[in-house]
Order: C-alpha cells, then sequence, then structure tokens
C-alpha cells in the first residue's frame, strides 16, 4: 500500500500531486524546487540549489530518511552555465557514495523565477530483527534450536 508523505517544512503542492509517496521501503519525492513556504525564490543560483536540497532533506526526514538513503535524483536546470555551482552544492549534500544522477537543461520550469528543480528517489534500509526472530519462532516451533534435526 502506497503512504502520502506529508511535510509542512516546505512549500506544499501547487497541482494534483504529492510531495513523496511511499511504497514499502522506497520514497519517491516529486520535483523540488528551491524556495520557502511562502514560495520565494532566492536570486542567486548557489542559494535557490541549496534551498532545492534543503527542501528535499526535509521531506525526507518528515518520512525517517535522509540523504545518505537516496539512491537516484533527476534535476532539470535552465541554464546549463549553472551545471558546474549545481555541481558544488551537490557535493555538500552527498559528500559520500552519491546516488546516481540524471541532470536535463530544459527551457523553463513551472515558474519563471526557478532554475533548478529535483526529484529523487530513496531507499530506507531493510530492517532485518523481525526476520530473525520469526526464524527463530519457527525453529522452536518445529523442535529445533540450532538448526540440526534432534
Amino acid at each position: 500500500m502506497k503512504k502520502i508523505v506529508r511535510c509542512e517544512a516546505v512549500m506544499q503542492p501547487v497541482g494534483p500531486y504529492s510531495l513523496a509517496v511511499r511504497r514499502g521501503n522506497f520514497i519517491f519525492v516529486s520535483g523540488t524546487a528551491g524556495w520557502d513556504r511562502d514560495g520565494r525564490v532566492p536570486p542567486d543560483f548557489r542559494d535557490e540549489a541549496r534551498l532545492m536540497y534543503e527542501n528535499l532533506q526535509a521531506v525526507l526526514e518528515a518520512e525517517g530518511a535522509g540523504m545518505a538513503d537516496v539512491v537516484s535524483t533527476t534535476t532539470y536546470v535552465v541554464r546549463a552555465s549553472d551545471y558546474p555551482v549545481l555541481n558544488e552544492v551537490r557535493r555538500d549534500y552527498f559528500p559520500k557514495d552519491p546516488p546516481t544522477s540524471a541532470v536535463v537543461g530544459v527551457k523553463e520550469l513551472m515558474r519563471p523565477d526557478l532554475t533548478v528543480e529535483v526529484e529523487a528517489v530513496a531507499v530506507l534500509p531493510v530492517r532485518r530483527r523481525r526476520m530473525v526472530a520469526k526464524s527463530r519462532f519457527q525453529a522452536r516451533k518445529r523442535g529445533r534450536t540450532t538448526g540440526r534435526r534432534r
């Protein structure tokens, strides 16, 4: 079953879509822009990119995930000349083992003052504790404690 992820710390969707959806251990984050909760966009690209990643982080944290859980991103950039700055900012948020990435140059985003947007997929670690406990229970039920037959 899918779960809609809610996060009051960021600008709310401006259309009929969710900020993010969780299905099992996967979290799919919609296109996230570099604007504040009131829809204001910083005039500097670097600040806009930072705010974009801060917003992504807030949405992930609302579901118990973090930037280290991101496995893939697709970023849309209006000006290809901003790509080097985007990479500098990105390194701050993904300093180790960065996710896969695609960067797409686009003519424009949904508002003329936006110049960068990212969508992401994150995967939460699988909890193995319940599986181990269940295996021990099943072994006891069958009369085995170590996996050997008596």
